[in-house]
């Protein structure tokens, strides 16, 4: 049966690609092979281009009875080396709305065959896509920016609400990247970010940087802190029979944090955490509080596992800041996913302590880790921290199962 065109009717692509610079993150080019359909040979040229972007960069589709339209920008090349640049816009009146988007390298001619509806054009295409890094795979966590109950604070010395919230955001983003359980996404400089892309979509850069447009990445969860309290002072007394004079500091924080997922606008997760100090030091206080909260939600969600092990020891698949040299951890094997029997949702799994482990060697991504008791130690292992040293002469006392804690839609 003939096809009735109206405009340009329809456009089919065998995606064949390649990848002509092995880059991990970036822009680069793909290769691929698109055939379009049209009245003339320039409408099906051009609804192989635009074809070939959908392909690659994607096409949204939204059913209405509207007229269609999609469009390619780029500079092409024929097989005649004939440059041009092209802007196109393609419509046809279906009972769906489709817009393609994408910035086009060049393009060869394979063929261009007359049949009975009108012309088939088959084309090799060089299509600029950019590829995002690895941790953006990771599920996605928004911080947004930390709220205040109060609109001054006395820690040490004066802080307006919004300065303590502000270091509280920095602080938790850095424990957070620090993780790497998360892709962290900034929420506290989209201003900056966008006027970095007015930039990139002028006619100041080039269409290859065009590529970075609408690649900004949602998150799967929202991260919500809140100072709750925070107090800190240094006090002073003279002793009257000699003299002197006694100095000390007490200083304490409190923080809520929820955990929200985007989707549902469930909450998944909200705790309180607090801090103390007896130095005159409120940032150290502000970042303590924070590693707390941090280390918390992430232990729950993404407990510390053994991925190695060795004669010397094991090592595990956290480093950075989020370890330190000498920290202890408990030793457990993963067992039997319970149940919760009213809802159904996963309660975690049965853990038996199998022993205990000190850090010995921190590195940006992983540790080592040397026994302290116990053995039969196995990738896959479960590792939580624990304050209380195991002596090494001395049998390990079984501890109390630790709480599996909150399970969040991850799987």
């Amino acid at each position: 049966m003939a096809m009735k065109l109206l405009g340009v009717i329809f456009a089919v692509c065998l995606l064949l690609p390649v990848s002509l610079h092995a880059q991990p993150t970036g822009t680069r080019q793909v290769e691929v092979e698109a055939s379009g359909f049209g009245g003339t040979q320039d409408e099906a040229i051009r609804a192989g281009l635009a074809s070939a972007v959908s392909q690659v960069n994607g096409t949204s589709l939204q059913a209405d009875q509207v007229t269609a339209s999609s469009n390619v920008v780029g500079a092409v090349s024929n097989k005649d080396g004939v440059t041009e640049d092209v802007d196109v816009t393609l419509s046809a009146s279906i009972s769906a709305r489709t817009q393609t988007s994408g910035n086009i390298h060049s393009y060869d001619v394979l063929s261009l065959t007359k049949i009975e509806s009108g012309y088939e054009a088959k084309l090799m295409v060089r299509v600029y896509r950019y590829d995002t890094s690895a941790s953006s795979a990771r599920k996605r966590m928004a911080l947004l920016q930390t709220k205040a109950k109060n609109s001054k604070y006395f820690v040490f010395r004066n802080y307006s609400g919004s300065e303590l919230a502000g270091l509280m955001t920095t602080a938790m983003e850095q424990e957070l990247v620090q993780t790497r359980k998360f892709a962290v996404l900034s929420r506290d400089n989209l201003a900056e970010i966008g006027a970095e892309l007015n930039l990139i979509s002028s006619d100041a850069t080039s269409r290859e940087e065009k590529a970075k447009l609408g690649r900004m990445l949602g998150a799967d969860f929202l991260l919500l802190p809140e100072i709750v309290s925070a107090t800190g002072s240094t006090q002073s007394k003279t002793i009257k029979i000699t003299g002197q004079t006694e100095t000390w500091s007490a200083g304490s924080i409190v923080v809520s944090v929820k955990v929200i997922a985007v989707a549902t606008g469930e909450v998944k997760y909200a705790e309180q955490y607090s801090s103390s100090t007896s130095s005159e030091n409120s940032r150290g206080l502000v970042a303590n509080v924070a590693k707390k909260a941090v280390t918390d939600i992430v232990e729950k969600i993404y407990p510390k596992q053994i991925i190695k092990v060795s004669s010397s020891g094991v090592i595990i698949n956290a480093g950075g800041r989020s370890v330190s040299v000498g920290q202890r951890y408990n030793v457990f094997l993963p067992g039997e996913v319970l149940f919760d029997p009213y809802t159904g949702e996963s309660l975690g799994s049965e853990e038996t302590f199998v022993g205990a482990i000190a850090v010995s060697k921190v590195l940006p991504k992983m540790s080592h880790a040397t026994k302290v008791s116990g053995g039969g130690f196995e990738p896959g292992m479960i590792i939580r921290p624990t304050s209380t040293p195991i002596a090494k002469s001395k049998a390990p006392v079984q501890p109390k199962q630790p709480v599996s804690g909150v399970a969040l839609p991850f799987d």
